[in-house]
C-alpha cells in the first residue's frame, strides 16, 4: 500500500491512529476499494494494540469510510463516503449541538434559495420528472403531516439535481434535523397554512424547469420565509 503511517502518541493513540487513517482516506493515499493492511501489522506500524486499532475501524466504519468485509479476503476496504453519510454526520452534529429551529430556519432561507438557483441550470429531464410528481402528490394530500412528509422529499430531490454531492449531503442532515425538531415542538393544528405548500412547489418546479434561477431562488426563497413564520409565531 502506498499510504504511511507513524507511530502515535500514546496519551492520545486513539485519536492519532484514527486521524492517520481518515487523512490516508480523504487525501486518496488509500484509493477507494483498496484494502488496508491486516490489523497486526497496522498495530505493528501504530505501536498500538489490537483494542485501539479496532476501536478507530470501528469509528471509520461508523461513518461510512471503510467497509468491513469477512471471509477469504476480508478485510478493512476503504470506500468513498456518499451523501447519506454526510447527511447523517451533519443530522447528529445539528442534534449533538442544539442548534435551534431559528438556526435551522437562518440558514435554510439562502441554503435553499441557493440550491433552486443551481437546479434551475443543471436539473434533467429525470429530476424534473421527480419533482412534478411530487407536487402532484402534495396536491392530493389529504393531512397536513403528509404534506409536510412529501414537501421533505421534494426538497431533498430538489438538492440532488443541483448534481452537487455537498449540497445533496447538507440537504440531507438539516431536513432530518428539520423533521425531527418539528415533531417535538410544532403541532399540526398550527400549520394550516401548509396547504399552500402545493402552490409553492409548484411554481419552484416550473421555473427549475424552466432554467429561470433568479425566479427559482426567488421563490424558494419567499417559501423558506414563509414557513419560518408559520413555525415560529
Amino acid at each position: 500500500m502506498a499510504a504511511s503511517f507513524d507511530k502515535v502518541r500514546r496519551v492520545r493513540s486513539f485519536d492519532d491512529v484514527l486521524e492517520q487513517l481518515r487523512e490516508a482516506i480523504l487525501s486518496g493515499r488509500v484509493r477507494p476499494g483498496e484494502r488496508l493492511p491486516n490489523e497486526r501489522e497496522l498495530c505493528e506500524t501504530f505501536g498500538v494494540g489490537r483494542p485501539t486499532l479496532r476501536e478507530a475501524l470501528r469509528s471509520l466504519e461508523a461513518v461510512g469510510m471503510i467497509e468491513v468485509r469477512p471471509g477469504k479476503g476480508g478485510g478493512s476496504y476503504a470506500v468513498t463516503p456518499s451523501e447519506s453519510t454526510l447527511g447523517d454526520a451533519l443530522a447528529s452534529l445539528v442534534s449533538l449541538r442544539g442548534a435551534s429551529l431559528e438556526d435551522l430556519a437562518e440558514f435554510r432561507v439562502d441554503f435553499e434559495g441557493e440550491n433552486a438557483s443551481w437546479a434551475a441550470r443543471r436539473a434533467d429531464a429525470g429530476d424534473i420528472s421527480t419533482l412534478e410528481a411530487m407536487v402532484a402528490e402534495v396536491r392530493a394530500a389529504g393531512t397536513v403531516e403528509l404534506i409536510l412528509e412529501i414537501d421533505i422529499r421534494w426538497h431533498e430531490a430538489l438538492a440532488r439535481a443541483t448534481k452537487n454531492r455537498l449540497r445533496i449531503g447538507i440537504a440531507l442532515g438539516i431536513h432530518g434535523a428539520v423533521t425531527r425538531r418539528h415533531k417535538t415542538v410544532v403541532r399540526p393544528t398550527e400549520l394550516d397554512g401548509a396547504m399552500t405548500i402545493g402552490e409553492d412547489l409548484a411554481a419552484i418546479t416550473a421555473a427549475v424547469a424552466a432554467g429561470e434561477a433568479d425566479l427559482a431562488r426567488r421563490l424558494m426563497r419567499e417559501h423558506i420565509e414563509a414557513w419560518n413564520r408559520r413555525t415560529h409565531e
